[in-house]
């Protein structure tokens, strides 16, 4: 269970920082200026501290809201509620931070301060973006997007944009949030808000993490650290150091990542952010955890625990008790287990928070399971695989419903410009009469023309005839495609799933009466089986994010040499299982325009196809050739090769190509349905060589960069 918390960077108040600080100066202009005239000062500190310390921003905040109460000064009044509601939030006062936005928006009403007004709603819309309530917080921070658009208050349209993006960022619509991180980039950019670009380089490397771009991710939090100032913290410094640790957790690099965990730690407490300890403190438990420093990790996790009972982040707390749970039941500390569990289970119930009732489940089996109450364990097993079935179930219909619209649409339009050339045909025999009427005057004129019109009319006639007939026939062939597309998908899905059934239905009803072995053998085909039916799905949903356009080729220049030795390192294990040689000859080291997750994507793939293939003993070869403007990548097995009726059914989505490897491994068939697209996306050819029982080599382009 790998539950590392990401902080998002919703706020972008681009009008709140002065850029070097002026904190000293204006102390000791407040002990000249008149108390009106404080209002204004103290409102220019709460600025200055706005990311830095949560603490002295609600301090200057309320001296600020004091002061323009008392002289009547109602912009800075709302602009001191709005930093007061800011403020409450990072300390975990939600109930106040309600109530002062709510103030600031009927003041800023009331008094008709247009530009104060749209502010508050934007903090209205992070107020609802920090409490987790995403589509109700995009659509008051859109309506403030467009009311200072109307006044081109570039600053505020500028924090919009942020907070939209981080609020897309947390349900997962990664293509939105990266589309207006960078609107907000490029607004930055044009009034030279330089401390600005820093926080939108977090955001956007915030962005490639959630979409697990864990290498582009990093280089933008890089970034971050290396131009922040580190003698004057600010939030988006903290947060990057947590989200690198994020990201090396992720890559399980335990040991990294916690270094980053505990520079982010002091970080967040000197600016007072209490969420964020929260989060890092579940972060340094988790990765002792993983590291086997089982005493520490009670001790973070414990803490992180009291403070979002504090702050009541109740999905946080879920996490915590999980990890502390799942520790606790690794130290045989049963009766603390079970107490963490049921609470989790509670607030679960409670919240309707099902995300992660998997893990709950799969938790409470492992306790039942530990404490020899297989009864118990087995019905929580249950439990979890049921939630993950319904899960998959409900996505896989999503899909599938996708593909078929798409279908539809695209047989929608063929009937469409069917009846246009109809329409087109009924516009010639208007024509027709018209001339026809026109017979009596110059019959000898009309006769010429009216020949012209028949044998033109038969021409038009007939090719709009040999349109439709060919249009007919694409609808055919779509048709017939998509009928044995879907007959491939339930025949793939039917046998793991038949497998699932049946074995999970005899270890049911024969539980008792099986040994050790044969349960552990029962339960590592389950476990294959459902692998192999998550690998079809995980293509297909790849396959249909292809189709749909969401996947987002982004292509620099890149070693390619270097890119196809970090692909055959992970596959090594299984190599040396079947004794199996990967090669890799390399004579130069190609540079190469490419869209690099796609193209590891199709390198894997063939990799893991060539050790399925191949007999064991046996041996992988892998080379580059330079072609010009094209750089051609081979993958040669000795394996048992194809006949040229396989080769010729290769890449193909209306035939099953799903073949049993020299193993008996098992695919999904989708795997070189895929390659084709990457490599077609990549500006490339990809084909097979192969020759039976003397093995196959697979071969793609791409294109080379020259210096």
């Amino acid at each position: 269970m790998r539950q590392t918390s990401i902080l998002i960077i919703a706020i972008l108040f681009s009008q709140l920082c002065f850029g070097q600080s002026k904190i000293d100066s204006l102390k000791k202009i407040l002990i000249k200026a008149e108390e009106k005239e404080n209002a204004y000062n103290y409102f220019l500190l709460a600025k200055e501290v706005f990311y830095k310390n949560a603490y002295q921003l609600l301090s200057y905040s309320q001296k600020a809201d004091s002061l323009a109460e008392k002289h009547q000064l109602d912009s800075i009044k709302v602009n001191a509620l709005n930093f007061l509601s800011y403020a409450s939030i990072q300390t975990g006062k939600l109930d106040d931070a309600l109530a002062y936005n709510k103030k600031a928006l009927e003041i800023s009403e009331l008094k008709q301060l247009k530009k104060e007004n749209i502010s508050s709603q934007f903090f209205k819309g992070f107020l609802l973006y920090a409490t987790g309530q995403t589509d109700s917080s995009i659509n008051v921070l859109n309506k403030a997007y467009h009311q200072a658009t109307q006044i081109n208050e570039l600053k505020i349209q500028l924090q919009c944009l942020n907070t939209i993006a981080a609020n897309y960022l947390t349900q997962s619509k990664y293509k939105e949030a990266l589309s207006r991180f960078t609107i907000a980039y490029q607004i930055a950019d044009s009034l030279k808000l330089y401390d600005k670009l820093t926080n939108l380089s977090l955001n956007i490397g915030t962005t490639f993490l959630y979409n697990e771009e864990l290498d582009k991710a990093i280089v933008y939090f890089e970034k971050v650290i290396t131009t922040s100032d580190t003698t004057n913290i600010t939030l988006a410094y903290a947060s990057a150091l947590n989200n690198m640790g994020a990201c090396y957790s992720r890559m399980a690099k335990h040991k990294k990542a916690l270094e980053y965990f505990e520079k982010a730690l002091p970080a967040y407490k000197k600016i007072n952010n209490k969420l964020q300890v929260a989060q890092v403190y579940t972060n340094l438990g988790q990765a002792h955890f993983f590291l086997k420093n089982k005493e520490l990790a009670s001790e973070y996790l414990q803490s992180a625990i009291n403070l979002n009972r504090l702050n009541q982040s109740q999905n946080q707390l879920i996490v915590n008790l999980l990890l502390i749970a799942r520790l606790s039941i690794s130290q045989k500390k049963f009766i603390q287990a079970k107490y963490h569990l049921d609470e989790a289970l509670q607030l679960a119930n409670e919240l309707n928070i099902n995300y992660n009732k998997t893990d709950l489940y799969k938790i409470y089996s492992h306790y039942y399971n530990q404490k020899k109450q297989y009864q118990k364990a087995l019905e929580f097993k249950q439990k979890e695989l049921n939630l993950k079935d319904s899960i998959f179930n409900v996505t896989r219909q999503q899909q599938i419903s996708e593909l078929q619209t798409k279908f539809e649409t695209q047989k929608k339009r063929a009937e469409n410009e069917s009846l246009r050339k109809d329409i087109t045909l009924k516009e010639l025999q208007l024509d027709k009469q018209s001339q026809n009427n026109h017979f009596l005057i110059l019959v000898s004129f009309i006769v010429i023309i009216l020949i012209f019109i028949l044998l033109n009319r038969a021409r038009l006639k007939k090719k709009s005839h040999q349109i439709i007939q060919n249009q007919k026939s694409e609808l055919e062939v779509l048709n017939k495609t998509k009928d044995k597309f879907f007959s491939i998908i339930a025949h793939d899905l039917r046998s793991p799933f038949n497998t699932l059934v049946g074995l999970s239905q005899l270890l049911n009803t024969s539980y008792d009466n099986l040994d050790d072995e044969e349960k552990k053998n029962f339960i590592k085909d389950i476990n294959m089986a459902s692998e192999s039916a998550y690998g079809l799905l995980d293509n297909l949903l790849t396959w249909s994010r292809i189709q749909q356009g969401s996947i987002v080729v982004q292509k620099n220049e890149e070693d390619l040499s270097e890119l196809i030795q970090t692909c055959i390192l992970p596959l090594q294990a299984t190599a040396k299982l079947k004794s199996i040689s990967i090669e890799y000859s390399e004579t130069t080291r190609p540079i190469v325009d490419i869209d690099i997750f796609s193209i590891r994507t199709v390198i894997l793939n063939l990799i893991n196809n060539a050790i399925k293939f191949t007999h064991i003993g046996g041996t992988i070869k892998l080379s580059t050739e330079d072609m010009g403007p094209k750089t051609v990548v081979s993958i040669s097995d000795n394996g048992i090769g194809m006949k040229q009726e396989q080769i010729d059914q290769l890449f193909r989505i209306d035939q099953n190509m799903s073949t049993t490897g020299t193993n008996n491994e098992t695919g999904t068939g989708l795997g070189l349905i895929l390659c084709q697209e990457f490599i077609q996306l990549n500006n490339g050819e990809i084909w097979a060589e192969s020759t039976e029982e003397f093995g196959s080599t697979f071969k793609f382009s791409l294109d080379t960069v020259r210096a």
